[in-house]
């Protein structure tokens, strides 16, 4: 089973975590880190780096919440071809999706449907209810 860490400014990670649980149940092998102002580099990255150990025996997905920011730039870090990847903009669908699926795809199908997911469930309402009324 590929695991996750979701890793992001503040407690976003654990509030994302703790929702997901309550749609799909207990969700093993993943885990949730806040990075805030006091942690230095090394100290995030030590971090990551026995979260990922932790759950990843047979790969995994770090989930973070903005490209560009600390959590994913440090993540960047620890890619490893078909063993890890960083999939930046996290989203409570892709975590339910990924629930789903991480038993039984490979990691690079399953990020590739990850990111799809992630996409597809940003909707701009307005203009989805107007094209259902024409």
């Amino acid at each position: 089973m590929i695991g996750a860490v979701i890793i992001t400014h503040g407690p976003l990670a654990a509030s994302l975590l703790e929702t997901a649980e309550l749609i799909v149940g207990r969700v093993e092998k993943v885990r949730a880190l806040a990075v805030g102002k006091e942690e230095t580099s090394e100290e995030i990255k030590a971090l990551l780096t026995a979260a990922v150990a932790e759950v990843g025996e047979e790969g995994a997905v770090i989930f973070t919440d903005m490209f560009g920011g600390t959590p994913t730039n440090i993540a960047l870090s620890l890619l490893e071809k078909d063993r890890v990847e960083v999939l930046t903009g996290v989203n409570l669908p892709m975590l339910v999706k990924f629930e789903s699926y991480r038993r039984n795809k490979p990691l690079g199908e399953l990020v590739t449907m990850l990111v799809e997911q992630g996409r597809e469930s940003m909707v701009l309402a307005s203009a989805m209810l107007k094209a259902k009324q024409e």
